[in-house]
């Protein structure tokens, strides 16, 4: 029941980030924005890093990407490399869910198609895939590599 609940809390996050990552706010603007609704620092960060990762994630599968990673990495204090469990990220989750849920469902009124697609392509993995369709053409076959995490210690990203 606990998961559910976590779950709840999560996609509600997903739901306020939303309309601020469509706008044209840098991640900083995002994340102190969702400060002032009352998030903390660390819901913050991890929405304006997880919500765009995850909605590309759903976009490059169908693109043909093969594999996708299994972690994030992040650094702790001492700057020694730590990975991340996909899955113990509750925003990254519910945004992940929201994400496949609406690209197999169809758009709505709550997340239509053009913030789908401006959340999408804030992401690293999206501007990456965007480099490699420019010069290859496909990501048929393709995977990428994890993603590195700098906007907080690989210890506040394993805090709950």
């Amino acid at each position: 029941m606990e998961h559910e609940t976590d779950h709840a809390c999560a996609l509600a996050g997903v739901m306020d980030a939303l309309p601020l990552l469509a706008d044209d706010l840098d991640e900083d603007e995002v994340a102190a924005a969702l400060q002032q609704q009352g998030y903390s620092r660390h819901a913050a960060e991890k929405l304006t890093m997880f919500v765009p990762s995850a909605f590309s994630w759903v976009v490059l599968k169908r693109l043909g990407l093969k594999a996708l990673p299994s972690h994030f990495t992040a650094y702790d204090q001492d700057d020694n490399a730590v990975r991340i469990p996909v899955a113990n990220q509750h925003y990254f989750t519910a945004a992940l869910t929201l994400a496949y849920n609406t690209f197999e469902n169809g758009w709505s009124a709550a997340l239509p198609r053009s913030t789908f697609q401006r959340v999408a392509g804030r992401s690293s993995e999206m501007n990456a895939a965007n480099q490699v369709l420019d010069k290859e053409g496909s990501l048929e076959g393709a995977s990428i590599n994890t993603v590195e995490l700098f906007r907080l210690s690989a210890e506040e990203l394993l805090e709950d």
